[in-house]
């Protein structure tokens, strides 16, 4: 795989000269899952692969300690050879053909509340991975969630964008994966991301294309990426389980500047495999109907 790279208008990133569509799962436990069993985290690669996925997203540090899973809890402050993981997972996502973003700082304020460590985990990733060129990087996740630091709120702007390392070109970055519905930090890194709102009557059309438009156009004047969509498949939203609306929700992705998009369920917050059903078949409609450039 090539380095992507941001068009000259910064609304596209391109794969050579061809434009990239991002077509994601939002896989969120993945790397905690490959340092506790590196068979079951590269069988969920290849089932996403096969559902259409040619990026997979997930964080470098958790404390879902409601998650009951004994890789809930990762990071580099509570795993034991942490640092010695990512060269091989990186290899594993290499040999599957797939495409990687990590978001960095996630749960800050139990795993990582001072500063100064935030910034090293910060250089150690892109650092450690700066010569893949499949990757990917998003700074922080949600940083005015209650889970982020108070330091992190308060000096997120400070954080340097992925130099180059060894020689190779900087690694693509976001700042942040930002809360429901708000603004994406400014002014934007290589692209954006954006958290599309989730309880409007019509969500599989507002929620993607009306909002990603606006967030465009208005706001980042930049390439976007609809990060986080609404988790499919939980039994109090059966709203969002309608592999058709998915189809739509996708085909919404069509305006200018709108790179693609990542799809989202509890099998994904756990890195479980799509088991058929509604959950399958709608990461399946979404991922397929994503539009060409």
């Amino acid at each position: 795989m090539i380095a992507l790279t941001v068009s000259p208008d910064r609304l596209r990133l391109l794969e050579g000269s061809t434009p990239f569509r991002w077509r994601g799962t939002l896989t969120r436990t993945l790397f905690g899952l490959w340092m506790h069993d590196p068979i079951a985290a590269r069988a969920v690669v290849r089932d996403r692969k096969a559902c259409g996925a040619n990026t997979v997203c997930f964080d470098s540090q958790l404390n879902w300690s409601h998650f009951h899973r004994p890789y809930g809890i990762f990071g580099p402050t509570v795993t034991p050879n942490y640092h010695q993981q990512i060269r091989p997972f990186a290899a594993m996502l290499t040999e599957e053909d797939m495409r990687a973003c990590m978001v960095v700082l996630c749960d800050t304020a139990t795993l990582m509340p001072d500063l100064q460590a935030m910034r090293n985990h910060w250089q150690w990733c892109y650092t450690a991975v700066g010569d893949q060129p499949h990757w990917t990087l998003v700074l922080a996740n949600q940083i005015f969630h209650s889970t982020q630091a108070e330091a992190l709120k308060d000096h997120y702007l400070e954080f340097e964008q992925p130099p180059s390392i060894a020689g190779f070109p900087p690694l693509l970055a976001a700042r942040d994966n930002p809360n429901e519905d708000a603004h994406p930090t400014l002014p934007p890194w290589d692209f954006s991301c954006f958290c599309s709102k989730r309880n409007e009557p019509f969500w599989w059309m507002e929620g993607s294309g009306l909002s990603m438009a606006t967030i465009v156009h208005d706001v980042t004047h930049a390439a976007t990426v609809l990060f986080e969509p609404p988790p499919c498949g939980r039994p109090d939203h059966p709203e969002w389980a309608d592999a058709g609306k998915w189809r739509q929700f996708a085909r919404a992705l069509c305006f200018e500047g709108t790179i693609g998009g990542n799809f989202y369920s509890d099998e994904d917050a756990r890195s479980d495999l799509y088991l058929p059903g509604v959950v399958r078949n709608s990461a399946v409609e979404m991922l397929g109907n994503i539009p060409a450039a």
